[in-house]
Order: structure tokens, then sequence, then C-alpha cells
């Protein structure tokens, strides 16, 4: 159990996360699709691999007005599409955080953060539709199948399936997600 992550989950307020899951929304009906490399191209964000990243995923920056979305080339195509989704929901909710100043740069990306929360909430969001989610619970799969069968990290749907518990699902998870899972 991951208490660090419940305490950040309980700082990110209804009306945060209810923003979070609405701005994901909005990207999907306006772009027609959940693709996060679509969705950023639609923005104007460059995405860019890179293949000197050792332990990096990812790293969303602001650079003189351009934004980007950098992604570990080496990963697993499942996980720079989850990496680019969290990307994006920093360009959405942080693009604050991601200027040139090195002490944003520790916070934005310390797994530990509500930045960070909020960006895999929005991941999430953007990723994993609910009538799908819902469709695979009620046909009586528990969490680690139904992430198993949306391919996608089970930290990822355990955040999913908390989100949509706040919004009136009536999910039984005995798991807790794993703060620092991208990190991993």
């Amino acid at each position: 159990m991951d208490c660090c992550c419940d305490r950040i989950s309980m700082e990110v307020n209804l009306l945060n996360k209810s923003l979070l899951y609405e701005s994901a929304e909005k990207y999907i009906r306006r772009f027609g699709t959940r693709d996060p490399y679509a969705i950023a191209d639609g923005l104007g964000i460059e995405v860019l691999f890179r293949n000197d990243f050792a332990k990096l995923k990812g790293l969303y920056r602001v650079i003189q007005r351009n934004r980007f979305i950098f992604l570990n080339e080496n990963l697993p195509e499942q996980v720079q599409t989850l990496v680019c989704a969290h990307e994006l929901g920093h360009d959405a909710h942080h693009r604050n955080l991601a200027d040139d100043s090195p002490f944003r740069e520790y916070v934005l990306y310390s797994m530990n953060t509500r930045p960070e929360y909020e960006a895999n909430l929005f991941a999430a969001s953007l990723l994993l539709p609910d009538d799908e989610v819902h469709k695979y619970a009620r046909e009586g799969y528990d969490v680690v199948q139904i992430a198993a069968m949306m391919n996608t990290d089970i930290n990822l749907m355990l955040i999913k399936m908390g989100d949509m518990n706040s919004r009136g699902y009536s999910f039984n998870t005995v798991y807790t997600p794993r703060s620092d899972f991208l990190s991993r």
C-alpha cells in the first residue's frame, strides 16, 4: 500500500479531479481521438524521442514559448503512449512549472507531488474510457484483469477507478496505486 499516493489523492479535491477529467474529455471531443500523439500534434506540441535518457521516461518542457514532450525511445510503445498522455497532462495543467528553472524541474518530476498525481489522473482519463472500464467490472473482472485487457499499467487503472468512484461509480479495489509507477 502506498500511503503517499492516498494522501496526494485526497489533496486533489473533487473540483480539481472533475477539472482534470473534463479537460481530458474536452481534448477527446475536440480531436476525435484518445491518441495522445494526435492530440499533441493538434495542440502544436512537438513530440521528440530521445535515446539518451538513462532512467527518465519522459519530460515536458516549454522552451522559448515552444512546447515539447520528450520521450525515452527505448521504452515499450505502450509505456511511451502512457508517458505521452501523462506529459500532456502537464501541458494542460502545469505549463507554468515547465520553464527552464532547475528548481521547478525537481518539483515537477518528483513522483510524490500533486502535479504528478494530477498528470497521472489526466492520463487515466484520456486513455481509459469510463464505459469500457465499467463494462469489464460489471462482467466480474478485477482491476488486474481489466488493466491487462486494456493494455495499461495497473497503477493507472487504480487511479482511473478511484476517480470513477469519486464520480459516483462503486468499484471495490483492494489495491492502492504506487505513486512512483512511472519512475520505475
